[in-house]
């Protein structure tokens, strides 16, 4: 199995990632900003095949998609089992930040969650094998190849999975917009993992259930709920300003 990355930062994100095979780079012939030259450096460096191609070539291979004048033909993006995240933590001497995203079927939201993670150092992120978005090059484009150093995994139950980390001593906190505890008032210094649910529907009921609390994001009542990239930024945000001071 092989994806197709395109966009600058993902394929250069991969490669500095090395996680993935690489095996073929594509370049336009008429781009050549400093960005692609770094690439092209990089890529020379490690022996990878270049092709360049002309402009029509690459919509031809990806269509209306933001390509940047670069793709890049790699295998399939590596994931991870839960425990992998939990020996990131050990090895980080930190308590443990999960995220679990329960039904985000937007690739620009998982993506922007992904991003987010990475910047706040979150270990990993859990995703329900059905009712999410594919781990696709339009993930990793909306991450800004964010994705590409992250520790991801793929569950079958989302509900098993969280109840396995809560016997491994975490505790479960959802992102809820019903709830009264506002996630400024919560104490995260614990290891956790931050569910957010899926747009429009948040948590679904059972896992929402399977969370030990909820908490929401204090919020002008003027304006409708924040989108779960957003609230997910914020509470990713309060755990982290938490465990510095």
């Amino acid at each position: 199995m092989s994806d197709l990355l395109y966009g600058i930062h993902p394929v250069y994100e991969a490669l500095v990632a090395g996680r993935r095979v690489f095996k073929k780079l594509y370049v336009s012939k008429s781009r050549q900003i400093r960005r692609i030259r770094d690439l092209l450096e990089r890529a020379q460096a490690e022996g990878l095949p270049i092709q360049y191609k002309e402009p029509d070539y690459f919509r031809s291979l990806l269509g209306g998609s933001v390509h940047q004048g670069v793709a890049a033909r790699v295998s399939g993006y590596p994931l991870v089992d839960a425990g992998a995240i939990l020996r990131k933590a050990e090895t980080d001497d930190e308590l443990p930040i999960v995220l679990a995203l329960d039904g985000i079927v937007d690739p620009q939201n998982t993506g922007s969650l992904i991003r987010t993670s990475l910047a706040m150092g979150i270990h990993g992120v859990i995703l329900a094998k059905d009712r999410s978005a594919p781990l696709s090059p339009a993930v990793s484009k909306a991450s800004a190849g964010a994705m590409e150093h992250m520790l991801i995994a793929r569950v079958p139950n989302l509900v098993a999975a969280l109840k396995g980390l809560k016997k491994a001593g975490l505790w479960v906190v959802g992102a809820h917009a019903g709830s009264e505890q506002r996630a400024d008032q919560a104490d995260f210094n614990v290891g956790l993992v931050l569910v957010i649910g899926g747009e429009g529907k948040g948590i679904r009921s059972l896992v929402r259930k399977t969370c030990d609390y909820l908490v929401s994001v204090p919020q002008n009542k003027v304006v409708d709920s924040l989108n779960a990239a957003v609230a997910g930024a914020i509470v990713m945000y309060e755990i982290v300003r938490q465990r510095r001071k």
